[in-house]
């Protein structure tokens, strides 16, 4: 029990600092596999625009067909995403979810459900940060690098399942 609780502190404790350092904040964005194309001086910048947030087990990011409300980037732990109610993928630490309100005109709504797999803290990007990021043509220059290469990993998933769907049922 003492275990547990060790990293119940040490989870709200990281937490914490990534809210209140602003290095520690671009330090663990820097150590994500998304920023991995954006330069250290427009990471530095798009840092301070990140909300932490924690979501505890089964809170939904984000609920199928709901207006999409902003852009994550989980920083720790995992999340579970559902399309009419099936499981259609993982996100892990590193991951991003809620792409798409970078590219649409308007409102969009969100392609699954999200939800914690366990506690999982994310960087969060309201409208207000990300139409600031658009406002910023070589912000989006790195951002669209970013956001292309992790459409282009969630394709590669995509095909991969759908490879074994088509294998399995030749196999029928």
């Amino acid at each position: 029990m003492d275990e547990f609780k060790t990293i119940e502190n040490n989870f709200e404790s990281f937490a914490k600092l990534l809210v209140e350092d602003p290095e520690v904040r671009y330090k663990t964005l820097r150590s994500c596999s998304f920023f991995n194309p954006v330069p250290d001086e427009w990471l530095a910048r798009i840092s301070d625009m990140a909300q932490i947030r924690t979501f505890y087990s089964d809170v939904c990011l984000t609920s199928q067909d709901d207006e999409t409300k902003g852009f994550y980037v989980i920083l720790l732990g995992t999340a579970e995403a559902f399309r009419n109610g099936k499981l259609v993928g993982t996100i892990d630490t590193g991951e991003c979810i809620g792409e798409g309100v970078f590219f649409a005109d308007g409102n969009i709504s969100s392609s699954a459900t999200v939800i914690a797999d366990y506690k999982i803290i994310a960087a969060e990007f309201d409208k207000a940060a990300v139409d600031s990021l658009q406002a910023d043509a070589k912000a989006m220059i790195y951002m669209d690098k970013a956001l292309l290469l992790a459409l282009f990993k969630k394709l590669q998933g995509a095909n991969r399942k759908i490879e074994k769907l088509l294998l399995a049922k030749s196999q029928e």
